[in-house]
């Protein structure tokens, strides 16, 4: 019996020793397997993020520096004109006139680099607020419009270079651009299309390129973000295998001091509690490989789905609705580019108002129409309440819709099946417009800075924190203001004017009698 005992002691001790290594094992193989698993997905996700944000930023620029193109141009066509007035009348004197164009230019493109001239045999190129000729940087310029041709020659007339293309082009209006380098615009015309002299005008602009860095580093912190997201969960799920492993340890422990105990066959407890402690190490396993399977798959998402869906003949509704939420996200992303792209024309400057009077109302309309059943993820109703007789407001009706998708992009966000209000009112000089939610509200120790520009509060995790810095800049630019009310658990009213239109300010100013009737 001493015998059977202390062999069952031994068989105690080795059976101890060999789960101790087999959880030891288990630990180091989840680990090794967590983290080829982790070092795939951190792949991935900066695979596909820098994809996606590189798509995003040439599909923006394209549109960016054709706008900015057409904006020369139009300044090319302005400074045309004039220069044949002063031309005609003589205002140049006897000093010679592609001088005096080329000293009048400095007051025309403040945002260009080097202002030429071509008369057809000699190119002169001069550098902005100088004297001095800048050929080298044209030279620079053509190297890029050069390589441009050579991979496009239709977009230049079928021209292999720059200097072909000018000769072709100098007596019409033209001008192109290119994203290499640093980025370059160039655009021309002809004094012969304003006046009797044949003389090919125009300007360059490089280092067009600037704005596209914010979006990269932009792009950049918000896949860190999620890289850093995903390490937390990757440590979480390896302090719960840690955890787990402690508690069958203890478990095996408890359960080997009562077996041994009630079983006379020591040999035969051991190996039923051995077999025990195998079932549980693969239950364990199993758990934790479902577990860890869960987030990938999230992460793997609808644009898979819709995929394996065309594949495979699946339903066209099933497919149109998942390709629908993967076109929300792509807008919600699209809203993002949006205000970093206002946030920095702010910045810098660059964010210019084109006032005119506007229709609130159906600007307002037009705005809903197009972003809330995107915006709209949490069951909100929403309520418009604008007179039809409401006046317009002089406004840049594009700017005043980013107002107007900030805020009910903020009051969606912060609501759950409540509701949203917008609302306006007139009186003599300007418009009072209220948007009010029945949200969670702000905490008192985030209002006072949420103008700040990327301050999203201590309480919020998604967002740029550039909206409400945008609304701000937007609505004080108009000549109004701004205001918030709110209560913690209760809801948001932000409230704003803008100053009527000329032609409705004069009619209010004239008729007072009408707007009592009105009232």
């Amino acid at each position: 019996m001493e015998k059977e005992t202390s062999k069952s002691r031994s068989l105690r001790r080795k059976l101890l020793v060999t789960l101790i290594s087999c959880l030891i094992a288990v630990l180091g193989i989840c680990t090794v397997i967590f983290n080829m698993i982790y070092q795939q997905a951190s792949v991935n996700v900066n695979l596909y993020s820098g994809a996606l944000a590189g798509q995003t930023v040439s599909a923006v620029s394209d549109a960016y520096y054709q706008q900015f193109l057409a904006s020369q141009q139009q300044y090319l066509h302005d400074f045309g004109r004039e220069m044949a007035l002063l031309l005609y009348d003589g205002s140049f004197g006897t000093q010679n006139w592609q001088d005096a164009l080329r000293q009048q230019a400095v007051t025309y493109f403040s945002t260009a680099d080097v202002f030429f001239l071509y008369d057809g045999d000699a190119l002169r190129s001069y550098r902005m607020y100088s004297d001095e000729n800048d050929e080298q940087l044209m030279n620079e310029a053509a190297a890029f419009f050069d390589q441009k041709a050579a991979e496009a020659p239709e977009c230049y007339g079928n021209q292999r270079d720059f200097s072909g293309w000018l000769d072709a082009c100098k007596e019409m209006p033209c001008g192109s651009y290119t994203k290499d380098g640093e980025g370059y615009v160039i655009a021309w015309d002809n004094m012969l299309n304003y006046s009797g002299e044949n003389l090919c005008f125009g300007v360059l602009m490089r280092n067009v390129n600037s704005w596209v860095e914010p979006i990269k580093e932009c792009a950049d912190e918000q896949t860190d973000t999620l890289l850093n997201n995903m390490d937390r969960l990757f440590r979480k799920y390896i302090y719960m295998m840690i955890i787990s492993i402690i508690c069958v340890f203890a478990l095996f422990l408890v359960i080997s001091a009562i077996l041994s105990k009630k079983i006379a066959d020591p040999v035969v407890s051991e190996h039923d509690m051995l077999v025990q402690v195998n079932e549980m190490k693969t239950t364990f396993l199993s758990d934790a490989s479902h577990e860890l399977k869960t987030p990938l798959a999230a992460m793997s998402g609808y644009a898979q789905d819709a995929e394996l869906d065309l594949m495979n003949g699946g339903e066209q509704s099933t497919v149109q609705n998942k390709l629908r939420r993967i076109s929300s996200e792509a807008n919600r992303m699209a809203l993002m580019v949006t205000q970093i792209l206002d946030a920095t024309r702010i910045e810098e400057g660059r964010m210019v108002l084109e006032l005119a009077p506007c229709d609130l109302d159906s600007l307002v309309r037009k705005t809903v129409e197009t972003y809330f059943a995107v915006l709209n993820k949490n069951n909100n109703r929403l309520i418009l309440r604008i007179p039809i007789d409401l006046p317009k407001v002089d406004a840049d009706g594009t700017r005043l819709q980013r107002v107007f998708v900030n805020l009910i992009s903020n009051a969606l966000k912060h609501t759950k099946n409540g509701t949203v209000l917008i609302k306006a009112e007139a009186d003599d000089e300007q418009v009072t417009v209220t948007v009010r939610d029945t949200g969670s509200g702000i905490s008192p120790e985030d209002l006072p800075h949420i103008w700040e520009r990327y301050y999203k509060g201590k309480h919020s995790e998604t967002g740029t924190g550039l909206g409400l810095f945008i609304v701000k800049f937007i609505v004080e630019s108009h000549g109004g203001t701004i205001g918030v009310e709110s209560e913690l658990g209760k809801g948001t009213a932000f409230t704003f004017t803008l100053p009527l239109a000329a032609e409705h300010a004069a009619d209010s100013a004239e008729n007072p009698i009408d707007q009592m009737l009105r009232q």
